[in-house]
């Protein structure tokens, strides 16, 4: 644990939680295919006070790969993380209950909270293919979530941008070592306590419910015929998918609260084989 505070003179708006868990997960990865199964190398946490904004404690710890154990060289000069970190480390099921356990003895985990993630891939993607791959029961918690690039967007009404560009365009100078998850995580609290400054009630944005159908062995819906498929939006606009291809982009069309909701997924994208890689995220946000 680390403890650490930022102090503001401003007044908080009541929000309907009473802390925040800010994650960032950092996972294995490689310059032109992710590896099968991604797995998380990286488990970092802040807990962040609704009333006051202050970055209160702090979890880090480096989690080993057990499917693909040697780091690619592309993943350490990304992360910063090295072979001997994750070879020291903890499964992912430690992880996860030494992360539950740091919550209950810091007072929180019986208290109303939220997990807060910088998009949708940390918890909806990241986490939860990990844990169904390996058949790891997580906490109930983890399940829904605040995508902080939504309450941004409503803000500070900027386009689609990442995390660090995202602080610097709020003001703030970002802190510590991009791609780092605990570092990540910091930076995104930051920016959550000057959401919540500006007066922005925060609620949850996204659940696992939005992802009924998705297993790491098949897209999250079957995709159209047409992989490349962009629906008019600027070139600008189309990230790339981690294959280094633009992404295809596609539309729900299941009943519900997503219903009509627009995502990016892999652009490498077949009848056959489905998705290349685990790229998503939504295009709304």
């Amino acid at each position: 644990m680390f403890p650490q505070t930022y102090a503001y003179d401003h007044h908080y708006q009541s929000q309907d939680f009473e802390y925040f868990v800010v994650m960032d997960f950092e996972a294995t990865c490689d310059k032109d295919r992710p590896p099968f199964p991604q797995e998380i190398i990286e488990f970092p946490s802040v807990i962040v006070s609704s009333a006051t904004g202050q970055l209160e404690a702090c979890f880090q710890t480096y989690v080993r790969p057990t499917c693909n154990r040697i780091l690619t060289d592309f993943c350490k000069d990304l992360t910063g993380i090295q072979q001997v970190q994750v070879d020291r480390g903890v499964t992912l099921n430690e992880a996860l209950l030494s992360h539950d356990q740091w919550l209950e003895k810091s007072g929180i985990k019986n208290t109303n909270f939220a997990v807060v993630t910088w998009s949708d891939w940390d918890c909806g993607v990241m986490l939860e293919s990990e844990c169904h791959y390996k058949n790891i029961q997580k906490p109930p918690y983890f399940n829904r979530w605040i995508n902080l690039k939504v309450p941004f967007h409503e803000v500070f009404g900027m386009e689609r941008c990442n995390l660090k560009q995202a602080v610097e365009k709020a003001g703030l100078a970002w802190e510590g070592r991009l791609h780092c998850g605990l570092d990540d995580a910091k930076n995104t609290a930051r920016l959550l306590a000057l959401i919540m400054q500006r007066g922005f009630k925060l609620s949850i944005t996204n659940s696992l419910n939005a992802f009924p159908d998705w297993t790491p062995q098949k897209p999250l819906l079957v995709p159209s015929q047409h992989p490349q498929r962009h629906y008019g939006l600027p070139s600008s606009r189309v990230p790339c998918c981690y294959c280094g291809v633009k992404s295809g982009i596609e539309m729900i069309t299941k009943p519900g609260p997503m219903h009509a909701s627009m995502f990016f997924r892999c652009g490498n994208w077949t009848a056959a084989t489905g998705s290349r890689c685990g790229y998503f995220d939504w295009a709304s946000s």
